[in-house]
C-alpha cells in the first residue's frame, strides 16, 4: 500500500507525524509498502525542507512505519537532480511520463526519466495515457494507431511508458472493468513497442503537437486557491472542445459551467498566479483564460 505526504496538510513539522499516524489509521494498516514525499517541484520542495518532512520522513520509516521512501515530482529536471543530490536516501521517483510529454519543453518527461537513471532510482509512471488524452484520440490520430491493426490506443501509450530501462511501474487510471481488462490483456505477456510502432506513436505526437491544445489533465490541483473560484479545467476543456470541431457546443456549455454551477467567468480572473504555482503542467494558465474570455465572451457586433 502506497500514501503520501502532501503539503496542503502541514504547516510544520510538529504536524507531520500526527498526520502520518491518521493516514495508518485510515487505511487500517500497520505501515506503508511506499511513502511519497508528493508534488515536488522547486516550491514544494522549499516548503518541505523548511519543515524538515523529509527527515521525519526518514525518522518513521527507520521506526518501520513505512518500508521505502518516494517522491512524486513534477517541474524541470534540474531540480530533480537538486533533490536527489540533496536526499540520496530517496529510493524511487513517480514522474509524468507518456510519448506526447516525451519532449515537451515543460514538463521534460525525458530530461527527468535521463535523471533518475543518472542517479539509478527506479521509475514510477503516472499519467500515461495523459489523463486519458491518449485514449479518446482525435480521427486523424487514432487512424494513424488503427493502422497497425494491434491493440487499443491506451495499450500503446501503456507500452510506450513500460518499454524503458528502470520502469518500476506504471499507474494507469481505470473507470470500468472493460479497461482494466484492456490493461491486464496486453500487460500480461509485456512486448515493447516495435520499431514500426514507435513510429506510429511519434505521428500522433506530431498530430498533438500541430493542433496548439491547452495541455491540461484536469486534475485540479490549480482550483484549490483561486480567490475567484474559476472553473479552470472545465474552461480549458472546452476551449480546447471548440478548438477540435468549431462547433456552438462549447460555446453552449462555457454558459453552463457559469449559469449551472455559479462559477466566475475566465474575464474574472485577477491573476493573483496561484494557479500557475499549484500547476504540476506549469501552463501559463492566466495568459490561456485570457484566450478562453476572448473565445467565449465575445461582445455582439455594434455593442
Amino acid at each position: 500500500m502506497t500514501d503520501k505526504l502532501t503539503n496542503f496538510f502541514f504547516q510544520k513539522q510538529e504536524d507531520i507525524r500526527p498526520l502520518f499516524e491518521s493516514q495508518l489509521e485510515a487505511c487500517g494498516v500497520d505501515y506503508f509498502d511506499i511513502y511519497l514525499m508528493h508534488a515536488q517541484g522547486a516550491d514544494n520542495f522549499a516548503y518541505f525542507k523548511k519543515c524538515r518532512a523529509y527527515e521525519t520522513a526518514l525518522e518513521l520509516m527507520a521506526e518501520g512505519k513505512f518500508r521505502h521512501f518516494g517522491i512524486s515530482f513534477h517541474d524541470r529536471a534540474e531540480v530533480l537532480e537538486q533533490i536527489l543530490t540533496e536526499y540520496p536516501q530517496i529510493e524511487m521517483v513517480q514522474i509524468q511520463f507518456n510519448y506526447v510529454d516525451y519532449e515537451n519543453p515543460a514538463v521534460e518527461s525525458r530530461k527527468c526519466y535521463e535523471v533518475c537513471r543518472k542517479f539509478g532510482k527506479p521509475v514510477i509512471v503516472m499519467e500515461p495515457v495523459k489523463g486519458g488524452n491518449l485514449v479518446n484520440l482525435l480521427k486523424n490520430a487514432g487512424a494513424v494507431l488503427e493502422e497497425l491493426h494491434g491493440g487499443s490506443p491506451a495499450s500503446y501509450a501503456i507500452r510506450f511508458a513500460a518499454g524503458f530501462e528502470g520502469i518500476m511501474m506504471v499507474l494507469s487510471g481505470m473507470s470500468d472493468i472493460e479497461q482494466m481488462n484492456d490493461n491486464v490483456s496486453f500487460m500480461r505477456e509485456y512486448r515493447p513497442l516495435s520499431d514500426r510502432e514507435m513510429e506510429a506513436v511519434r505521428k500522433v505526437r506530431e498530430i498533438f503537437r500541430s493542433m496548439g491544445l491547452i495541455p491540461c489533465i484536469s486534475c485540479r490541483c490549480c482550483q484549490a486557491g483561486c480567490p475567484k473560484g474559476i472553473a479552470i479545467p472545465e474552461l480549458f476543456a472546452v476551449m480546447n472542445t471548440k478548438q477540435l470541431y468549431h462547433d456552438w457546443n462549447a460555446d453552449y456549455y462555457y454558459n453552463v459551467i457559469h449559469t449551472g454551477g455559479g462559477k466566475a467567468r475566465a474575464s474574472q480572473c485577477i491573476k493573483c498566479g496561484k494557479c500557475e504555482k499549484a500547476c504540476p503542467q506549469h501552463i501559463p494558465i492566466r495568459r490561456f483564460l485570457e484566450d478562453v474570455a476572448k473565445e467565449f465572451e465575445k461582445k455582439p457586433e455594434g455593442v
